[in-house]
């Protein structure tokens, strides 16, 4: 592997948000009666509402049916207990290949000044929220060209 590019990685945790991640881990998985509900919830927990249709077959991927008609969102809940991940100490310093940070300028989980304290390139989509990568693929495919990446998906 040459390089990796993270794209809104959130690196700074309060315990405030802890709390509430660990509470979302406890809740038990909610059923919708029909998947266009579920899509709704889906699309919104994913910060994606207004920037991927409903009916889109990529929703899919984030969903799951009991059979039964009911649906839910294919995440389990209790991902959320993970807590904040020791992004220096762990991911960054462990890299075996060059790593470059990235956010939308409007991203509200990650700042510039989040990422400058750790040490690696990092840079700022402008006019970009959290999922840059479907606002505008393009910015993105631009930024992977210069570390030998391409887009892939």
């Amino acid at each position: 592997m040459e390089a990796v590019v993270g794209f809104g990685v959130k690196v700074v945790w309060t315990s405030d948000e802890l709390a509430r991640t660990d509470a979302l881990a406890e809740r038990p998985v909610a059923w919708y009666d029909s998947r266009a509900e579920a899509a709704q919830r889906y699309l919104r927990v994913s910060g994606l509402t207004g920037l991927v249709d409903a009916d889109d077959s990529e929703v899919d991927a984030g969903l799951a049916t009991a059979g039964d008609g009911r649906w839910r969102l294919a995440m389990d809940p209790r991902a959320f207990s993970v807590g904040a991940p020791e992004v220096a100490e762990l991911l960054l310093a462990a890299a075996p290949a060059r790593v470059l940070l990235a956010r939308g300028e409007r991203d509200p989980l990650v700042s510039d000044d989040d990422l400058a304290r750790l040490d690696v390139p990092a840079t700022t989509l402008p006019g970009l929220g959290h999922n840059a990568h479907v606002e505008d693929p393009a910015a993105v495919a631009c930024l992977l060209k210069p570390y030998g990446l391409a887009a892939q998906g």
